[in-house]
């Protein structure tokens, strides 16, 4: 037997001694009253939309493991993210409010100051916290609450360049150890790389480790913008052996970055679609279309389909290893998505402000200890109930500052039909006002979208209108035809707008 170390190996090890390191003596055992105090475990694969899971209905059979999981599962059908990319999307799960106010609009932007201390972790202070996420974005918004998680783990860690031991014994020089492979890596604040300081022995060392990876993924190794090479199988792994040594009662959120694009899936789904006969509805194009032909938009939902089934597989692996160990008798298991992807209108992926059903509309699970029947929620939801509903079931004090409420079918009484809103700002004026943005607000079964600002719309302003109950497909725009229905909600929006500008400009 060869006594050398493999890489996944290596990273469990390298999970373990960082919360060795990491965690204090006094926490290494269970805290007090954790046999009768369940777990949260909180699990988010990005920009995983709802409409391409064949757990909804999606034509192509893109989640056989789901729909099977299901039958242990809350399968909520009616979900909502908080935005239209990772930002605003992840903001609004961890503070339980929407763009509107906790204002991390902006690419990497951060919440407003006001929320530092109310958040998802700061609910939880009488658990152990952990929390880890592929995504960049995401992980600028965990460093904004840091204060309130006992083992975070930064995003580069599970990356292939990323050296796990630096990690692991250098944690608070770690920017001093690896600023090379930082300096390649993030071009978030700047926009650009430093490649001119990455040395040749470096990229050779970073080829080498991702051509060995390569026959696993024939379209390439999944990747964030290019640059920095992961594997959902090695996070996986890590997440088990980290929850596995986990004081408990413990609260975690793990958000990974598939099947956002680039969509390299694993060579066991590889072509799993082609030429599988698959068309969707033919729909119009919108006003805030690219340049992407109907053959790239084609291909690529497919690419994403066949990613889809990648993530489908692990967390079934995931889903074995807590069972098989025990976990799911004394964990709440949750899993959901931060936003959605297109591929029609001529929008593909997440780079157009839009809130149609593609990229609003997110899977949500949610695993009970014990649950052993499906129960299935069609209820309008969104991701800002997702806060108030786990301190709901665990028994914690409700956040008041939360703009959600608890979901069924853990909520009390008959729910009271309400409003789901969101904005996105695209450009402000210099004295703060929003000068160009998308305005959604949901009521009943209609869903109204409010464009105004954009330099692609000929008339400065493009307003859709949708019976979702009638057309879920969101194929017939009914503004003007239903104008006064349309206004009622124009004027609601026109007011948060007010009330948002006057607090920017003040």
């Amino acid at each position: 037997m060869s006594s050398s170390l493999s890489r996944r190996d290596f990273l469990k090890l390298a999970g373990l001694l960082s919360m060795s390191y990491a965690m204090p003596k006094s926490l290494h055992s269970s805290l007090p009253g954790a046999e009768s105090t369940p777990n949260i475990l909180l699990i988010l694969f990005d920009a995983w939309s709802a409409a391409n899971l064949s757990l909804y209905g999606y034509p192509r059979r893109t989640t056989p493991n789901l729909e099977r999981l299901a039958e242990k599962a809350i399968v909520y059908h009616n979900h909502h993210a908080g935005g239209h990319f990772t930002t605003p999307g992840t903001a609004s799960l961890l503070t339980g409010t929407t763009p509107w106010t906790h204002q991390a609009f902006n690419f990497n932007g951060n919440v407003t100051e006001r929320l530092l201390e109310r958040n998802l972790f700061r609910t939880f202070e009488a658990y152990h916290r952990l929390a880890y996420t592929h995504n960049p974005l995401a992980n600028t918004l965990l460093r904004q609450f840091m204060a309130d998680i006992n083992d975070f783990t930064s995003w580069e860690q599970l990356y292939l360049e990323n050296d796990p031991l630096i990690n692991s014994l250098f944690q608070k020089d770690y920017d001093v150890a690896a600023i090379g492979w930082n300096r390649a890596l993030k071009r978030l604040d700047e926009g650009y790389a430093y490649s001119l300081y990455v040395s040749q022995f470096y990229e050779t060392y970073k080829r080498k480790r991702v051509e060995k990876l390569l026959p696993s993924y024939p379209r390439g190794v999944p990747n964030y913008d290019g640059l920095a090479f992961f594997t959902l199988e090695e996070a996986i792994d890590w997440v088990s052996s980290v929850i596995g040594v986990a004081p408990q009662p413990f609260l975690g959120y793990f958000h990974f970055l598939p099947p956002h694009d680039p969509y390299h899936t694993h060579i066991d789904h590889y072509d799993a679609f082609n030429s599988d006969g698959y068309h969707p509805a033919s729909k119009s194009a919108h006003p805030l279309r690219g340049e992407y032909s109907d053959a790239t938009i084609h291909q690529q939902r497919r690419w994403y389909d066949e990613f889809i089934l990648h993530v489908d597989d692990q967390f079934a692996k995931l889903y074995a290893y807590l069972e098989e160990n025990g976990k799911l008798e004394n964990t709440w298991l949750i899993l959901t998505s931060d936003h959605g992807e297109m591929f029609e209108r001529g929008i593909l992926a997440h780079n157009q402000p839009v809130y149609h059903r593609p990229i609003i509309n997110v899977p949500l699970m949610i695993f009970p200890p014990g649950q052993s029947q499906r129960v299935d929620i069609f209820e309008a939801t969104s991701a800002i109930d997702l806060l108030p509903t786990l301190a709901h079931i665990a028994e914690q004090p409700r956040p008041d500052w939360s703009e959600g409420r608890v979901m069924s079918p853990f909520a009390t009484g008959n729910l009271e039909t309400r409003d789901l809103t969101t904005i996105h700002v695209q450009e402000r004026q210099s004295n703060g006002a929003v000068s160009a943005a998308t305005a959604m607000l949901i009521r009943d079964t209609y869903k109204l979208m409010w464009y105004f600002g954009y330099e692609q719309l000929e008339t400065g302003e493009f307003i859709e209108l949708y019976d979702t109950a009638s057309d879920p497909e969101e194929i017939h725009n009914l503004y003007p035809q239903e104008k006064a229905r349309a206004d009622e909600i124009l004027t609601v929006l026109q007011a948060k707008l007010d009330a948002l500008n006057a607090e920017l400009v003040g």
